[in-house]
């Protein structure tokens, strides 16, 4: 066994959680990749908010940053493959593997076709692969494809999940438009369209890992907003009542072989009382039920993109969906 060199590409509140959970998996960081100007220059350990200096500088020059050799770079920037391509062309080219939260690189075949090609084509160009994982890896793929292999017949297969906006920062709360008037949402959608979320591409990596085939799609977004005002950490201000606190993102699929599938995601700014939950209900024969509480999608979030390292590095050169990945596992170290 191997010890495994990483670049943490992002520096924001996830890739600080995943700055921790490298070092006590034994991964020796080699590189680190930022842009604030806050943050450039300094010590990894002190952006990532450890108790201590670790040696790695974050940087803003991308070459510098693998100029050490890396195996494997875990990028935590954005959510869509548009803004993420060139960010992952970079590690591709230095020859470096990545595994990304960024959530449309899941299943991303339908919804950016032509940019998974020309990175599934460049990654096996330089001998590496390119994948994604986070929260949707056990809560809403796997656990509910095992949860499925205990039915004998299943019509319809329904999920629904909550998370909390407050855990991912601005830029996420600025992409729900936190804060809107719920009719300049509404407009906003009418007029410039919304761009599916995480629920499409969970429910076609979900389709795909269960070897059906996908008849008919659709997507659809509605607002959240709550009567009394709200604080959002994220944005440090109030929200008034009626205005946008959050979204509900639901998608649905029907198969040519007969399964009905849908899948609705709720991000919103909690109140104090309120924590992430993963909800699923099988119709069929028998019915089946799944229920997880206190999820901690924030933190499951860089768990299982930190445990997916080896499939990643050791997994075929291009692409690879996570319905390709297989079953996610616990690894008490990360070797390889």
């Amino acid at each position: 066994m191997q010890e495994v060199r990483a670049v943490v590409y992002g520096v924001g509140a996830m890739g600080s959680i995943v700055t921790r959970l490298l070092l006590e998996k034994g991964v020796k960081i080699v590189g680190a990749v930022g842009r604030s100007p806050e943050k450039v220059g300094k010590d990894l350990g002190e952006v990532a908010g450890l108790d201590r200096h670790i040696g790695v500088e974050v940087v803003d020059d991308h070459n510098k940053a693998f100029e050490g050799g890396a195996d494997i770079a875990i990028v935590c920037v954005s959510s869509y493959l548009k803004a993420m391509h060139d960010h992952f062309a970079i590690c591709l080219e230095h020859g470096t593997n990545v595994v990304t939260i960024e959530e449309e690189t899941v299943y991303p075949w339908s919804t950016s076709p032509e940019l998974a090609n020309e990175l599934d084509h460049l990654a096996k160009a330089n001998g590496v692969t390119l994948a994604a994982s986070g929260a949707q890896d056990v809560f809403w793929l796997y656990l509910v494809s095992t949860l499925l292999g205990a039915a004998h017949k299943v019509d319809e297969v329904s999920g629904r999940c909550m998370w909390n906006v407050d855990d991912y920062g601005p830029e996420v709360a600025s992409h729900l438009r936190i804060g809107d008037q719920v009719e300049d949402f509404e407009r906003h959608v009418r007029e410039f369209g919304w761009p599916e979320f995480v629920a499409r591409q969970t429910l076609e990596a979900l389709v795909s890992e269960l070897g059906l085939s996908i008849s008919a799609i659709d997507s659809s977004v509605e607002p959240v907003s709550s009567q009394k005002p709200i604080f959002c950490r994220s944005l440090d201000r109030t929200i008034p009542p009626g205005h946008l606190i959050g979204t509900v993102d639901t998608t649905k699929v029907r198969t040519a072989e007969g399964p009905r599938f849908s899948f609705s995601m709720e991000g919103r700014v909690y109140t104090v009382d309120q924590t992430d939950m993963n909800e699923w209900h099988v119709t069929g024969e028998p019915n089946l039920h799944l229920r997880n509480d206190r999820a901690s999608y924030h933190f499951t979030t860089c768990t299982s993109v930190v445990n997916r390292i080896p499939d990643v590095i050791n997994a075929a050169p291009g692409l690879v969906s996570l319905d390709q990945l297989g079953k996610p596992n616990y690894r008490h170290q990360i070797q390889n």
